[in-house]
């Protein structure tokens, strides 16, 4: 209904335009047809904040368009006659979600009707009685208003697709980041590790080392202390792997109690002293869960990337060397 509004406004100010113009010029009675269909247009206007049904307002702008195009085109001509805002009607129609296909096709069909009946009983029966100079007016002003309507009907049939299109283009980004995001500790999940390492490959002169962490025994927290606390320990080192990889590479949960880290521009000896600090750190960490106070530890296993073998071997070398860690007594870091 806003649409209709705007659209009977701009055909209230083209027709009251050339009310004022005929009068000026001395185009007489023609210039009472434009008096009486802006008096008409306001009564439209008025109605579109009584009458729900939108349909109603377009068949009323319809028929109003079409009265003053039978009336006034033998003395103006068939395209100053203002016959344009005929097609507005059109996109109108069609502009109505309300309706079926089919109705809308009909109202189509009717319009259309409409504008070869004006063009074949009253534009091939012509007395135009403007100057070309007067003429030139009308049409100038005509075309600017068609020509604007247009634009606003278009602005009003394109916006709800434009914000559709951005808002699944939102959408589709939070899945695509939800998809590679673990949904528990808000790290990279396998997959978007994996994709951030291939990534790094193709850079030229990267140094780059993998690490994959364990927690140890901690089937053993879960089951003396509950699942609940087993996710508040994943969180919580989460959020100190995070803060720990800033500016030096990236970190995911593998699964379960693994954690893969990717060092970038870093090499193996660079990484080793880093994460023994992080294992320090770990180690002497106090959790506390419902006054419940332990510790923990961690294992890592160490690979300097090489290009004698891919991301996968890489992370599958760092594996082993972590499960010789935990074969070795665990809390270390093997390299």
């Amino acid at each position: 209904m806003i649409l209709n509004r705007y659209v009977v406004l701009l055909g209230i100010l083209m027709h009251f335009i050339f009310c004022v113009f005929l009068s000026a010029r001395g185009y007489h009675p023609v210039n009472g047809i434009f008096l009486g269909s802006s008096v008409v247009l306001v009564v439209i206007f008025i109605l579109t904040y009584f009458i729900p049904r939108s349909d109603v307002i377009v068949a009323m702008l319809g028929i109003t368009t079409f009265t003053v195009c039978f009336l006034a085109g033998p003395d103006l001509g068939w395209i100053v006659s203002g016959y344009g805002f005929m097609y507005i009607t059109l996109m109108l129609v069609w502009y109505d979600s309300s309706k079926s296909v089919l109705v809308k096709i009909i109202e189509s069909a009717v319009v259309t009707a409409s504008v070869c009946f004006l063009f074949v009983f009253r534009g091939a029966m012509l007395d135009i009685r403007l100057s070309h100079a007067d003429y030139v007016v009308m049409l100038t002003v005509n075309t600017v208003a068609l020509c604007l309507t247009i634009c606003v009907v278009a602005y009003f049939l394109c916006r709800d697709n434009v914000t559709d299109e951005r808002k699944l283009m939102q959408y589709n980004a939070k899945l695509k980041e939800m998809a590679g995001v673990d949904p528990l500790t808000g790290l990279m999940n396998r997959r978007a590790i994996g994709e951030k390492f291939e990534a790094l490959l193709q850079e030229d002169n990267q140094c780059i080392t993998v690490a994959m962490g364990d927690i140890d025994f901690f089937k053993k927290v879960n089951d003396t202390r509950g699942h609940d606390c087993g996710d508040y320990v994943l969180k919580t080192l989460s959020m100190k792997f995070q803060n720990f990889m800033k500016e030096r590479g990236y970190v995911s949960r593998w699964g379960g109690e693994e954690f893969v880290f990717i060092f970038q521009n870093y090499n193996g000896d660079d990484t080793y002293p880093l994460l023994e600090d992080l294992r320090h750190d770990i180690e002497n960490m106090e959790f506390e869960f419902f006054s419940h106070k332990f510790h923990i530890t961690m294992t890592f296993g160490v690979e300097e990337y090489s290009p004698m073998f891919g991301s996968e071997e890489a992370i599958k070398k760092a594996d082993e060397k972590l499960y010789i860690g935990k074969e070795s007594g665990r809390n270390r870091v093997v390299y």
